[in-house]
């Protein structure tokens, strides 16, 4: 009997028999292998100039910390303004550079409101100042802003011991039209005078003055105090000004006036 390895060892090979599949090799020409290999080389190229940018800002410490903060603030962002971000920049600019910032105070709060104070044209005025100007300036003039009934209590101090007169012209805030057309009416060279201007106290006196030298007037000058306030006109009179240019109430008018008329007539 023989046996089954001589049997199929002697049998002949089967004609139908599957031949053993290659693999294909994938054609370098199709488009999905082009459109990976292109995205590489554009990955590539971003990579690297975002390298390059992070290597300048890095390089360079300028930019660095000048960007680190707005950086911060941005990143942070959530389309609200990070106050908390900004505050600790503008500590670490006052820290850094603390005698610009003390100098640029030190021009703001105080260099700069002299300036503006020193170069307008009207300015505040003691009592005894005032009457020192309107002595020794020819162009200075008196101008006496108090009501009627105030004028009739207390009467303008007289200026005819310095060869002038008091201009009384009485103010109103509703008709400064008018005011400034009276007072204007009351001087002949308005744009050569200089004005000392008395009120009551010293409420409206700053008013007029600046209006005054906004049309026209040469300067103005408020009389800090005004007629009765303090270290005002009366206040100062007894110890600093003389006799002839005091204020006189009524009764203190008349009785002046009837001692001057007495002197006159002891003298004849």
């Amino acid at each position: 009997m023989t046996s089954l390895p001589t049997i199929l060892a002697s049998s002949p090979p089967p004609r139908n028999q599957c031949k053993p599949s290659t693999p294909q090799t994938p054609n370098p020409d199709q488009t999905p292998l082009n459109n990976t290999s292109s995205s590489l080389q554009l990955l590539s190229k971003t990579h690297l100039s975002i390298t390059l940018s992070q290597t300048t800002i890095l390089c360079s410490p300028v930019l660095a910390s000048s960007t680190a903060p707005f950086t911060s603030i941005s990143d942070q962002s959530t389309g609200k303004i990070d106050l908390e971000s900004i505050l600790i920049t503008i500590d670490n600019f006052f820290n850094k550079y603390p005698f610009f910032v003390a100098g640029c105070t030190f021009m703001y709060l105080v260099v700069y409101p002299a300036v503006i104070f020193y170069l307008r044209k009207y300015k505040p005025i003691s009592a005894i100042n005032a009457f020192r100007k309107l002595k020794s300036q020819p162009d200075s003039q008196l101008l006496d802003i108090r009501d009627e009934k105030t004028l009739a209590s207390l009467a303008s101090p007289s200026l005819k011991f310095l060869g002038k007169s008091s201009v009384q012209v009485p103010y109103s805030e509703e008709d400064e039209s008018g005011f400034l057309k009276r007072v204007k009416g009351s001087f002949s060279d308005p744009e050569n005078t200089v004005v000392c201007v008395l009120d009551n106290f010293d409420g409206n006196s700053m008013k007029v003055a600046e209006l005054l030298v906004e049309n026209g007037f040469k300067e103005a000058y408020y009389i800090k105090g005004g007629a009765r306030g303090k270290n005002g006109w009366l206040a100062i009179q007894e110890e600093l000004l003389p006799p002839p240019v005091h204020m006189y109430t009524a009764k203190n008018a008349k009785s002046t006036n009837k001692n001057e008329a007495s002197v006159v007539g002891t003298e004849n």
